[in-house]
């Protein structure tokens, strides 16, 4: 396959989320060899949401979306989309060119790719025998540091009287 012809494409892809809660590392990897058996060369993977449905796909109310920006020659998207048909892990799959799509931006997703996965890997569940962080205590107050914020005095117990405050002068 010439090199020319490989083109950037978006896909977006709606996994089961049964399949998802039990394992999303092994659902990632499935989307991977569906790429792969494409001759594709993954830009950028991340997870995008997860989201209620607007209408029930094979029993599933909710869903989890992967976006995926990849190169790939355009006769192998049929392919693509045939292996995410027959998928079980695969609900739906939307493959698109991406012309649209400048380096800049393609450059940008990989960082975010990267920055979510980072995220992804401090929230997830602690190993056996590792203890999550814990917050650091709090400073000693200071007078630039108060312990606590500095709250407006509270209104004296003035009962409002009749007559105005400034009465009107008057000559006599």
């Amino acid at each position: 396959m010439a090199e020319n012809s490989r083109r950037l494409y978006e896909a977006l892809l709606l996994l089961n989320q049964q399949a998802v809660a039990s394992d999303f590392a092994g659902c990632v990897e499935h989307v991977r060899e569906v790429f792969r058996r494409a001759e594709a060369e993954v830009e950028v993977l991340r997870k995008w949401d997860e989201r209620k449905l607007a209408y029930e796909i094979e029993g599933q109310k909710r869903g989890t979306f992967l976006l995926a920006y990849l190169r790939v020659d355009g006769a192998q998207i049929a392919n693509i989309e045939r292996d995410c048909s027959l998928s079980e892990q695969i609900l739906r799959v939307l493959i698109i060119r991406a012309d649209h799509i400048g380096d800049v931006e393609l450059e940008l997703a990989k960082q975010d790719a990267e920055a979510s996965l980072q995220v992804r890997l401090r929230e997830g569940p602690p190993e056996a025998g590792v203890r999550p962080p814990q917050p650091q205590a709090a400073e000693e107050p200071t007078a630039a540091n108060p312990a606590t914020p500095e709250a407006p005095a509270p209104a004296a117990d003035v009962e409002p009287t009749a007559e105005p405050a400034v009465s009107p002068s008057t000559p006599e």
